[in-house]
């Protein structure tokens, strides 16, 4: 294994965990308003149905589930900063693609169907290497502190980017959206350029175990370890489900309810709201709560506002649809910030890589068949029966935490 030393807290080194985070959060927020204005790009641009947006969204998570255990493991074995800032110029160059085509006027289907693919392939590196790096960067008592900031961020943009896309595309146009993307690309090059802080060195004689070797002990843990499991079960009837809802929604809102790309926006844009108040309220609540209580709890309050997902627009007003949507989110945002603390809890600290590999591969599996199966059934049925499917999954994220230990823990110590 690599020879690891915590880097001496100096600050410089303080200077680099600043440049370390600037670089995390665009390269985060730059990913999310991509894989919204891809879909909008495709509806607006070149008039696809529920199957070409659905088959995009699939794209995006295919590199992860075929290369996520692979690269997660040989991410151990290598210098992840250059890896991560060429994973950051291959997507700015792949995204500029896009405008520049629409602009020419050449932009075709199959062309950002590429570009998605090689932008999920790039991402695959830089999101491995972003976890694995973190450590090299950051004094073991402050790891903590920079793993929530990082988690803040990244949840901030999972729950921010979708609306503020839609809202840029409404003004300008979704191909802008991208472009902009690209530019947040390379910035992020550019500041993770600048970090100071050496990489540590693997010794030239140090065993190395066969790749598939550390890839089976990572999948090995989490099959056995109940809490994962729960985790693992919940995470993915959310990846499920809000895939299979962001494929279908551009093309139910845009064409079906005849909405402009804004209203869109602010449809979504209540989702932020509430999942930016479930990742604030996250710690509070499950301290005053419970951690694993309050997880249950939430997720069978908040599961009624699924079925009214379906009716957006029409029964249900798109105001009243919305604040359903929040709800929703505010239930993913909150257990972003406590289920990942569950899952660093009772992992060792030298199998959280291949563990969060192993997990991040089978969610990006639940996002790719979420996407792919909302596109098959809008098109054998219509575009609500695939928001019916998407909105079941959503409504029963609590089942897996109800069959599992965490429902009865209070405190994080419970779950080691």
């Amino acid at each position: 294994m690599t020879t690891h030393v915590r880097p001496p807290d100096t600050a410089e080194s303080a200077r680099d965990r600043g440049r370390y985070l600037v670089a995390s959060g665009v390269a985060l927020w730059g990913a999310q308003l991509g894989v919204a204005a891809v879909p909008l790009t495709a509806v607006a641009s070149l008039s696809a149905d529920a199957r070409g947006t659905a088959l995009l969204s699939a794209t995006v998570a295919v590199p992860f589930m075929l290369l996520g255990l692979p690269v997660g493991a040989w991410l151990d074995r290598v210098r992840r900063r250059p890896v991560m800032i060429t994973a950051d110029v291959v997507r700015a160059v792949t995204l500029a693609t896009v405008p520049i085509a629409e602009w020419l006027g050449s932009l075709t289907f199959l062309l950002l169907w590429v570009v998605v693919l090689v932008n999920g392939v790039a991402t695959v590196f830089f999101d491995l290497g972003t976890q694995s790096h973190l450590k090299d960067l950051v004094p073991a008592d402050r790891l903590v502190r920079t793993n929530g900031r990082l988690a803040t961020l990244t949840q901030t943009a999972l729950i921010c980017a979708p609306p503020l896309a839609g809202w840029v595309a409404g003004v300008l146009t979704p191909s802008a959206v991208l472009a902009a993307t690209a530019v947040g690309y390379a910035w992020s090059a550019v500041w993770l350029s600048r970090l100071r802080t050496p990489e540590p060195v693997r010794p030239a004689d140090a065993p190395r175990q066969r790749l598939l070797a550390d890839i089976r002990d990572g999948v090995r843990f989490v099959r056995r370890q109940p809490v994962l499991l729960a985790v693992l079960g919940a995470g993915c009837l959310v990846n499920f489900g809000s895939a299979a809802f962001t494929a279908v929604l551009p093309v139910r809102a845009l064409v079906d309810l005849g909405w402009s790309e804004s209203q869109l926006g602010t449809y979504l844009g209540a989702g932020g709201i509430g999942g930016l108040l479930g990742a604030v309220t996250a710690n509070k609540v499950a301290g005053r709560f419970g951690a694993g209580r309050s997880v249950f709890v939430i997720g069978l309050l908040v599961a009624p506002a699924a079925a009214v997902l379906p009716l957006t627009g029409d029964p249900v007003p798109g105001h009243v649809a919305a604040a359903a949507w929040a709800l929703i989110i505010y239930k993913i945002g909150f257990d972003a910030v406590v289920m990942m603390s569950f899952r660093q809890a009772v992992t060792p600290s030298a199998l959280l890589g291949r563990v969060n590999g192993t997990m991040r591969v089978l969610f990006t599996a639940a996002v790719a068949v979420g996407a792919a199966t909302a596109g098959t059934v809008a098109t054998a049925a219509d575009n609500r029966a695939a928001l019916i499917v998407a909105s079941a999954a959503l409504g029963l994220v609590w089942v897996p935490i109800a069959l599992s230990p965490l429902r009865r823990m209070s405190t994080l110590d419970g779950a080691r």
